[in-house]
């Protein structure tokens, strides 16, 4: 829901749009279908993280229809297996840390060159959408927390590199956000469980994907110059 929230945000505030989607063709047709309403330049591209080939093949694809990069958001990730720590087999943990680790830091470079191989005088921006998880591990997610953890850490690594004039790096660590993997994690299957979490965390409501794409916009277009940090976190009870 994080993804499809961002691409309407931007798409409604007249940024052109290329999104990359994995198995879900229809839902891909569906967005791009909504997206004809806005008037703007867009187009998507299936792409698997375990692949390197299909990584460099949606940048291609990108660059032949697009002049320059503005705004990346890197809020892509294979689908989350859970599953016992003690029960992964190491063919488990290579395959998935190729997509969830590997894939995405080959994104984000291939992101990296085609901007700095832009000749705009305009700063960039690259966003990665992280998870709570990075900090607070999951519910048989180990994998999963690992690979944010450590992109968490590569942004860190990245904004003090001798490019962050040309480039705005920063990673968002969102916190309960009212998506299908936060009702998974909290046992959450109907609005009923959704009330009793509220109660027992003494809390009003927990922020949906829109408002969450709506705080990203507004972070990374209205307020960019006054980002000081890589890491900014987003806590959906305090927002």
């Amino acid at each position: 829901g994080i993804g499809k929230s961002i691409i309407y945000k931007f798409a409604e505030n007249k940024y052109n749009i290329f999104f990359t989607y994995f198995n879900n063709l229809s839902e891909a047709r569906t967005i791009s279908k909504s997206l004809k309403k806005y008037n703007i330049h867009f187009n998507y591209v299936k792409m698997d993280l375990t692949s390197i080939h299909s990584i460099n093949n949606a940048f291609k694809k990108f660059s032949k229809q697009f002049r320059k990069l503005n705004i990346f958001v890197n809020n892509a990730s294979p689908p989350i297996q859970r599953k016992n720590f003690l029960k992964l087999k190491s063919i488990d943990i290579s395959k998935n840390m190729k997509g969830l680790l590997i894939g995405n830091i080959v994104s984000l470079k291939k992101a990296l060159d085609l901007i700095l191989k832009s000749n705009s005088q305009t700063q960039s921006t690259i966003i990665n959408i992280s998870s709570y998880s990075a900090i607070s591990g999951g519910k048989n997610i180990h994998l999963y927390a690992a690979s944010k953890s450590a992109l968490n850490t590569l942004t860190t690594a990245l904004s003090n590199d001798t490019f962050r004039r040309k480039i705005k790096i920063a990673s968002i660590v969102p916190r309960n956000i009212d998506t299908l993997s936060f009702r998974k994690n909290n046992n959450i299957k109907n609005k009923k469980d959704l009330i009793l979490f509220q109660k027992r965390k003494k809390i009003k409501r927990i922020r949906t994907p829109n408002e969450f794409a709506k705080f990203i916009y507004k972070k990374f277009t209205r307020e960019l110059n006054t980002i000081q940090k890589p890491i900014i976190y987003y806590d959906s009870f305090k927002h």
